[in-house]
């Protein structure tokens, strides 16, 4: 464990050869501003240590431990201390002999027996090995048993495997007493999370991560992505946390992308720190917390990926910083529901990615601007207030975007009356194999249907979608439930639905189940009223892994043919519930979340 830097406390004091003498001043107990302080002291003595020193220190410390208690921290000690190329022999058998006693303890004969022959092929008069080998080892000459391990393969194809792995099994590789706990390490530790002002955990938790990369230049090389968190919008000082962050953020050579969700007066002293410092950052991703103010954006030219999520403000200083981005963005979210799209600020040909939540003013012609001109883009998500004529742009540009893979257009609000909108979004999306997540919905499926086309067309364009895995819509008010679940494509793997109007939802439900894809994972429900969670995913998806209704989330498990629902907590589905949803099959369940950056 790794604890926060700590004042040096002590006494200063001057003299002069003239001055007289004087009493010595009266003993005063001092407190400790860390109670780890001799963790904090040990580490930094041994920081200028040589390898072959800092074992020394490491061989003293296990001698002290009790094997029988303490085999895992023995065996990652001895195999960090045999790492090192010049250790000399007789440190190399006190260690293969302090590890050899921890696999006896543990009943490890085997692995103990190869550890005592190399101590007496390093010491052949070693009487401690010896003597186990004589009490421990029935046949000395017996050739040994070769365990069952790991193929010796190099770090780099190693490295190639482990890039499989999700983060859960990431963190259990830490615990392997092998080259593979290193490269997780490496792996788990390229992205930083910082909860700033949180519950008492968290704050330590992130003090401890910041100690450990201002001491530390290896960890700290290591880190790509750091994600800053501070909850809500009070107005409590967090100057102490910040002025960590701005001693750590010289210290991250590597660092590449930068997320940042707080109030706009402690984001801008953030960004202050990362324009001075020389770093060339990729991604940048902002969330005022307080939604409003002129944020000064850094003086940033290579940004490729870029989030600006807020409620309010002006939108001159962030189209500033979109022009001085203008040939290196590939990726854009912008979220704002009081701003129009920046047709002049983008170079729309260079994004792959667009996600814009915005109004679309009676004059828009930013569909079709986006449109003809995203030859390259492989997702594209809007979240529109309408006010402009759009089934017009979509006809007209019907077989633009060649490369979609993912597509959504969502109805915060509308006004006006546009009947053929949604008819031609189908006529867009008819025969796109290689789209595999799509998303539609409106605010009110009876109005959507008289003022803008949202029927039984929409949902009729679905089974030509060969490829699609993932849907999220409201299901049109002509089409019947059970019906329309025959239409979705087979190889839908998740499927959210948002409820049309009050509805009997057991009943819903049990309509939809006998037409859904036989490889459902995730079922997602908005909107509908649900008293008891288990009844309904037992009743309509008994298939699922996972379950989202509204914004809590539950893994499905069945156990003696009982299903259970295990809601998850809060801190997993606020800030990583893609990477859970990851480790159950569903990754493509949900738009990927600004904060994870490509």
């Amino acid at each position: 464990m790794h604890h926060r830097a700590h004042p040096v406390l002590g006494l200063s004091s001057s003299s002069s050869s003239s001055a007289p003498a004087q009493a010595p001043a009266p003993t005063r107990s001092m407190n400790v501003f860390n109670p780890k302080i001799l963790d904090a002291s040990i580490r930094d003595v041994t920081a200028g240590l040589s390898d072959e020193q800092k074992a020394d220190v490491l061989l003293y410390a296990m001698s002290h431990l009790e094997v029988e208690r303490s085999r895992t921290l023995i065996e990652n000690a001895v195999q960090s201390c045999l790492s090192i190329s010049r250790l000399p022999p007789a440190n190399a058998a006190k260690a293969r002999l302090m590890r050899a006693k921890a696999r006896l303890a543990a009943g490890l004969r085997v692995g103990a027996r190869q550890d005592i022959q190399a101590v007496l092929e390093l010491q052949p008069d070693n009487p401690e090995a010896a003597m186990l080998m004589a009490e421990h080892v029935v046949s000395p000459d017996k050739p040994v048993l070769q365990p069952r391990s790991t193929p010796g393969f190099s770090t780099e194809i190693w490295r190639e495997i482990v890039l499989w792995l999700p983060p859960q099994d990431l963190k259990s590789l830490l615990q392997v007493p092998h080259v593979l706990s290193r490269i997780a390490s490496e792996l788990l530790f390229q992205r930083i999370d910082l909860h700033l002002a949180s519950e008492k955990r968290e704050s330590q938790r992130s003090a401890d991560i910041l100690t450990r990369i201002i001491t530390d230049a290896n960890f700290a090389s290591h880190v790509k992505t750091l994600r800053v968190f501070v909850p809500g919008r009070e107005t409590f000082p967090i100057t102490f946390q910040t002025g960590m962050l701005a001693n750590a953020l010289p210290k991250l050579t590597n660092l590449r992308n930068v997320h940042c969700s707080m109030r706009w007066k402690d984001m801008y002293s953030i960004l202050r720190v990362l324009e001075t410092i020389s770093h060339r950052l990729t991604g940048l991703s902002l969330i005022p917390s307080d939604g409003t103010g002129e944020l000064r954006f850094p003086r940033f030219k290579h940004i490729m990926q870029f989030s600006y999520h807020s409620t309010g403000g002006a939108t001159t200083q962030v189209y500033d910083f979109l022009v001085q981005n203008k040939n290196s963005v590939r990726y854009l979210s912008l979220h704002n529901p009081n701003w129009s799209f920046p047709t002049e600020a983008v170079s729309i040909r260079n994004l792959t990615h667009l996600d814009f939540q915005g109004t679309f003013p009676a004059d828009s012609r930013a569909f079709a601007e986006i449109l003809s001109n995203g030859h390259q883009l492989e997702s594209l998500r809007l979240e529109c207030i309408l006010e402009c004529t759009a089934s017009k742009q979509f006809r007209e540009f019907a077989s633009a975007l060649p490369f979609l893979r993912h597509f959504a257009f969502s109805l915060m609000g509308y006004r006006v009356n546009d009947h053929d909108l949604f008819p031609a979004i189908a006529d867009f999306l008819r025969g796109r194999h290689s789209l595999r997540s799509l998303e539609l919905t409106v605010p009110s499926a009876d109005w959507a249907l008289k003022r803008l086309g949202y029927d039984a067309t929409v949902w009729g364009v679905l089974p030509s979608l060969v490829s699609l895995r993932s849907l999220t819509a409201t299901l049109p008010k002509d089409v019947a439930a059970a019906v329309a679940m025959w239409l979705v494509p087979r190889g839908v793997q998740a499927l959210s639905l948002q409820a049309l109007a009050p509805v009997n939802t057991l009943e819903f439900v049990s309509q939809l189940r006998a037409g859904l894809p036989p490889q459902l994972k995730y079922i997602g429900l908005s909107h509908f009223q649900i008293d008891e969670p288990t009844a309904v995913i037992e009743q309509g998806f008994p298939m699922v892994r996972v379950a989202r209704i509204d914004d809590e989330y539950y893994t499905v498990t069945r156990l003696n043919n009982t299903l259970h629902l295990d809601e998850w907590p809060k801190s997993r589905t606020q800030f990583n519930a893609r990477e859970w949803l990851e480790c159950y099959g569903c990754e493509e369940a949900e738009w990927r979340d600004p904060t994870q950056f490509l």
